[in-house]
């Protein structure tokens, strides 16, 4: 029954070369279409061309990171605070050097009309909004994907303690739900980078 003929090795090979070989094969027509429609997601700015690329590298690097954590079952790169951290500060710098090296820095340090004090002080509110950005990315990422990890763990934990087999379905939900979690987390992350590069 469980015999491999000539004829299915020739089927298989022959529909994999529409998969993979051909310069247009499914797969590529696959993987263009979603980057295409990543970077529509993300919209385009002929003020900064490549704003669209940043963020959509930033949404399949931490898609990638998140779903490497939780599939190898380890800990998650993105629920540990000094990774996050550091990546946040990485993408804020780019985007605040972006803006340091713009017009608009100077119009944003002194604004026509206004008194020296009000200046001043729209001044420091403005660049402690400024500073605050990497900090607020790392919170806000780190604890939603903690968070989404913690019910999961008390899902998992539950269904244990319980019958166990018969509540696989609320197993799926809760992986699907983490899965959710990972992409709504990452796509809120790279559109902040994207609206940050394009202030």
């Amino acid at each position: 029954m469980n015999n491999v003929y000539f004829l299915d090795i020739f089927m298989f090979f022959y529909l994999l070369q529409f998969i993979f070989y051909f310069k247009e094969s499914m797969m590529n027509v696959l993987v263009k279409k979603f980057f295409f429609g990543l970077i529509g997601v993300f919209s385009f700015s002929s003020s900064l061309p490549l704003s669209s690329i940043i963020s959509v590298f930033t949404f399949i690097v931490l898609l990638v990171c998140c779903f490497g954590g939780y599939f190898t079952y380890s800990f998650c790169p993105c629920g540990m605070i000094e990774f996050t951290f550091v990546y946040a500060v990485v993408a804020w710098m780019s985007t605040f050097l972006t803006f340091i090296s713009s017009e608009k820095f100077s119009i944003f340090m002194s604004k026509e009309g206004d008194s020296f004090l009000k200046t001043l002080s729209m001044l420091l509110v403005e660049l402690v909004s400024e500073f605050s950005r990497p900090l607020a990315l790392t919170v806000r990422l780190t604890v939603n994907i903690m968070v989404g990890h913690l019910i999961s763990m008390m899902i998992y934990q539950f269904i244990e303690i319980s019958s166990g087999v018969g509540y696989i379905w609320i197993t799926i939900l809760a992986i699907m739900m983490e899965c959710f979690v990972f992409f709504i987390q990452s796509y809120i992350f790279s559109r902040l980078i994207y609206l940050y590069l394009n202030e």
